[in-house]
């Protein structure tokens, strides 16, 4: 049917996002079964319009003839959503980096003190490091990055300065020149072509003879 592919469609231009995270993508899968559960029984657009077609004996100024046979809607949608769920599971990483997100975060203070605490232990532990060496070094970063003359971040900004802090390679590895030039390439100005302050406007010599004459 129409409105599943219309779905699937919207689901799969999301999920090829190059900004899309591992969260982000279970919100979004989870937000297409539940519009396709309820899709079973209310139906969508193009439904309305066949079903009001086949009650009407014409669609789109087709008359339209009896089939040999019907789409079961209800065990159809079924089946769709049973496939999506089975394909595409909420994995336990997922479910540890929902505590990450403050999407999911509980409303109440109380309940956000020792939130989120197994998913951090259990997180550093598959990655290989003992939770309270990570959550240090996450604490450093945060201290080394978020200071007084730069307090102006915006969460984003924060995020990806310290993805580079705590997962980048040291300064004695890191080639930069690869990304300078991509930079560059995306039609960015270099920092040496913009002079900062008020430029003064350049006004063309004149010779004495044109002022004479």
């Amino acid at each position: 049917m129409k409105d599943i592919l219309r779905e699937l469609q919207s689901l799969s231009l999301k999920l090829q996002r190059r900004e899309m995270t591992l969260v982000d993508s279970s919100v979004h899968i989870k937000q297409t079964i539940n519009v396709l559960t309820a899709m079973k029984t209310t139906g969508g657009r193009s439904t309305k319009k066949a079903e009001q077609g086949v009650s009407s004996g014409f669609f789109k100024d087709v008359e339209l003839t009896e089939g040999r046979g019907k789409i079961n809607k209800p065990r159809f949608y079924e089946s769709v959503v049973a496939t999506l769920t089975k394909r595409l599971p909420e994995s336990s990483l997922v479910q540890t980096l929902k505590a990450l997100d403050k999407r999911f975060w509980p409303g109440e203070q109380e309940d956000l003190t020792l939130y989120g605490e197994q998913e951090v232990h259990r997180l550093a532990k598959s990655l290989g490091e003992p939770a309270g060496e990570a959550v240090g070094q996450g604490f450093s970063a945060v201290n080394n990055t978020d200071n007084q003359s730069r307090n102006r971040l915006r969460e984003e900004s924060l995020s990806s300065l310290l993805f580079v802090d705590l997962n980048g390679p040291p300064l004695d590895k890191f080639d930069p020149v690869p990304f300078v030039k991509s930079w560059i390439k995306a039609g960015h100005r270099l920092s040496s072509s913009w002079k900062p302050g008020r430029q003064r406007e350049e006004v063309e010599p004149r010779h004495l003879w044109s002022i004479l004459t």
